[in-house]
């Protein structure tokens, strides 16, 4: 005679709820799986792109690393600073010569008095700078004489001299005095450096 025992506990409701979608659970979870590995994948290669891209960065920052270097080393020859201070003094004189014809016209206006007309201007840069020459005329000589005392009390004009006077013809029988006179013109740029 043979006795058989079943020892085994029945399923429960709950325990058969979860042998019915384990299948699902398990395929979703595989899904989910796959997905974590493509975007660790992909995370992965942009990644190595970026370091890739930091290497050529600092092959190209060594590159004008050893470029500056060289050129310190060309610029330390004695060629090359006489060069450079050759330079640098062609540059001052070139800003000395440069004048800006908006403000010599804006400081001649504020010398001219009413009773002033300026007839003529010439520019001539010499040397020592620019010599303006002016000629003006004027409805008195006292006009006159007021525009020139203005120039020589100006900080913008020096060496200020009368080279002709005489009359200007304007109508039937009258006339009104002018004077030529030659200055030197001291713009900013040449006060600044010290001209």
């Amino acid at each position: 005679m043979r006795i058989a025992f079943n020892l085994a506990i029945p399923a429960s409701a709950h325990e058969r709820y979860a042998l019915y979608w384990a299948p699902a659970a398990t395929l979703l979870g595989g899904i989910g799986l796959a997905l974590i590995l493509t975007v660790t994948v992909r995370s992965y290669h942009d990644y190595k792109a970026v370091q890739q891209s930091v290497v050529v960065q600092r092959e190209a920052e060594n590159a004008l690393r050893a470029q500056e270097m060289a050129t310190r080393r060309d610029l330390d020859q004695p060629q090359a600073r006489q060069l450079l201070s050759d330079t640098q003094v062609i540059n001052v004189l070139i800003e000395r010569r440069r004048i800006s014809v908006t403000s010599l016209v804006a400081d001649i206006a504020g010398l001219v008095p009413d009773e002033v007309r300026l007839a003529e201007l010439d520019l001539a840069p010499d040397e020592q700078g620019l010599g303006v020459r002016f000629v003006i005329t004027g409805k008195s000589e006292a006009a006159l004489d007021r525009f020139l005392s203005n120039m020589e009390d100006s900080p913008h004009f020096k060496d200020v001299a009368v080279t002709n006077q005489g009359f200007e013809e304007v109508g039937a029988g009258s006339e009104l005095p002018n004077i030529a006179c030659t200055a030197r013109y001291l713009n900013s740029r040449n006060e600044s450096s010290g001209e």
